[in-house]
C-alpha cells in the first residue's frame, strides 16, 4: 500500500504538468479530487451509510433494482460513487432529489479523499459492482466496516495480467468479506489468484434484474410512419462491430429477393457511420438506405411511401426500441472475436437472439439460454439465411423471474 501511494504521488506530479496544457484533463481530476462535502441533510440523521461504487451508465442500469430495494426494504442511506461523466449524469437525473442518496464522482482512489469520505459519512458497508480493483477504496472499506464485491467477473485475459502482480492483487481482493461472481468459471479464476474460496459465491448476473423500458403504442405508430415497414420482416442488428455489417448486408442481399425484409443496423460505435455507408454502397444504391437522424430532421418527407431497405441508427439510446419492433435480432460482437454484448435486452422483449460463435464475454447466459432453446448460434451466412426463413416466438417471463437473485444477494450483505 505504501509503494502504491508513493507511485500515485509521482503520477500526480506528471498529471499536474500535463493538465497545464490540457483543460479537459484538469477538469476531470479537479471534479474528482476536490469535491465539496458540506454539512447537509444527508448527515443530520447520524445514520450509518452504505457506499455503492460503479463505473459507468451500464453498471448503474444493472444496479438500479439493488439500489431501490436497499432504499425501500432496508431503509438505508446510500452514497453512489461513479467514475464516468455519463454515469454521473445518469445517476443525477434519477436520484438528484432523493434526500437519502448522496452522489459523488469516484475520488480516483486517492488515499486522503477516500479516508475523508469514510470518516465523514460513517460508511459501514461498501458494495463494489463488478471487479474494479482500487487498493485504497478496498482498504478503507474493510477497515471501517465490510466490503462486498457484487456481479464479479474475471476473464482469462484479466487473470493473466493480474497473476503478474498476484501478491498485491490477492491482498487487496481479500479485503472483501464476500465476493459474489457471475459464474463458476469466474469463481475458479478468483481462486487461482489466491482468494479465499470461502468468500466466493456464485449468483446470477445482475442484468436479470433490470426492468427494460417498453415503448408506447404512440411511439410504435411514429416509427411505423417514418422508419419501420410493418409489412416486412424486420431484422435488427444491434451493437455491431467491424466486418459484421458486411456479413449481414451480404445475407440481406441474398434473402431479400422478393423485397420481404428490412434491415436495421445499429453500430456499437456511432463514429463508424460513414464506414458503414461506404460498405452499403458497395452493393446497394444511395436510395436504398438512410440514417435515422436524417429521417428525424425532415419527417414530412419520409412518410409511409419512402420506407428504406436499410436503416442506419446513428443515434444513442434507441436500440431497445428497435429490438421491440424486430422480427429477428442479431447481437453484435459475436461474428468477430470481440466476445459478445448482452443478449438479455432482446430476450426481455421475447425475441430470440441470433449470435455468432464468439460469445466468451456472455458465456454463462448463452449456455443457459441455449438449454432453453432461447438462442440461435450461427457460424456462417448460409446458417443465418436458413434461420431467417423461420418464424419463432418465445416466452421469457419465467426466465427472468427465475434468474433474478437480488434477494439472495441482499441476504448475503445484510444477513
Amino acid at each position: 500500500m505504501i509503494l502504491y501511494n508513493l507511485l500515485r504521488i509521482l503520477l500526480y506530479f506528471i498529471i499536474s504538468i500535463l493538465a497545464i496544457f490540457n483543460k479537459k484533463l484538469l477538469i476531470f481530476f479537479k471534479s474528482r479530487l476536490f469535491q465539496k462535502m458540506g454539512n447537509d441533510s444527508f448527515l443530520n440523521s447520524n445514520k450509518e451509510t452504505i457506499l455503492i461504487h460503479f463505473s459507468s451508465v451500464g453498471e448503474f442500469n444493472l444496479t438500479q433494482e439493488l439500489i431501490e430495494k436497499i432504499l425501500k426494504d432496508k431503509k438505508q442511506k446510500l452514497i453512489l460513487s461513479v467514475m464516468t461523466d455519463t454515469g454521473f449524469s445518469a445517476v443525477n437525473k434519477k436520484y438528484y432529489e432523493n434526500k437519502n442518496i448522496k452522489i459523488f464522482y469516484f475520488a480516483l482512489d486517492d488515499f486522503f479523499a477516500i479516508r475523508k469520505i469514510y470518516k465523514k459519512y460513517k460508511i459501514k458497508k461498501t458494495i463494489v459492482i463488478e471487479t474494479e480493483i482500487w487498493p485504497n477504496l478496498y482498504y478503507f472499506a474493510s477497515k471501517n466496516g465490510e466490503l462486498f464485491i457484487i456481479n464479479g467477473r474475471l476473464t482469462e485475459k484479466k487473470l493473466k495480467s493480474y497473476l503478474k502482480f498476484k501478491w498485491i492483487i490477492k491482498k487487496v481482493i481479500n479485503y472483501a468479506k464476500k465476493i459474489m461472481v457471475q459464474s463458476f468459471p469466474d469463481k475458479e479464476r478468483y481462486e487461482k489468484l489466491g482468494i479465499d474460496k470461502n468468500k466466493i459465491k456464485v449468483y446470477k448476473n445482475l442484468k436479470y434484474s433490470i426492468k427494460y423500458n417498453k415503448i408506447t403504442e404512440e411511439q410504435i405508430k411514429k416509427y411505423h410512419e417514418t422508419v419501420i415497414d410493418k409489412n416486412k420482416k424486420v431484422i435488427v442488428c444491434g451493437s455491431t462491430r467491424p466486418n459484421e455489417e458486411k456479413i449481414w448486408l451480404e445475407v440481406f442481399k441474398q434473402i431479400n429477393i422478393n423485397n420481404e425484409y428490412q434491415l436495421v443496423l445499429v453500430p456499437r460505435h456511432l463514429e463508424r457511420t460513414s464506414e458503414i455507408e461506404n460498405i452499403i454502397l458497395e452493393n446497394f444504391s444511395k436510395d436504398d438506405y438512410l440514417l435515422i437522424t436524417q429521417i428525424e430532421k425532415d419527417k414530412s418527407n419520409y412518410k409511409i411511401q419512402n420506407y428504406k431497405k436499410i436503416i442506419i441508427v446513428d443515434k444513442m439510446g434507441v436500440l431497445t426500441d428497435f429490438y421491440q419492433m424486430a422480427d429477428f435480432v442479431f447481437v453484435g460482437g459475436t461474428l468477430t472475436d470481440i466476445g459478445g454484448h448482452s443478449i438479455l435486452e432482446p430476450l426481455y422483449y421475447g425475441k430470440k437472439p441470433i449470435i455468432g460463435k464468439y460469445f466468451q464475454n456472455i458465456e454463462e447466459i448463452v449456455k443457459y439460454a441455449k438449454e432453453l432453446g432461447f438462442i440461435e448460434i450461427v457460424e456462417n451466412e448460409n446458417e443465418i439465411i436458413e434461420y431467417l426463413k423461420k418464424s419463432e416466438n418465445i416466452d421469457t417471463k419465467t426466465f427472468f423471474e427465475k434468474n433474478n437473485e437480488i434477494d439472495k444477494i441482499l441476504k448475503e450483505i445484510f444477513g
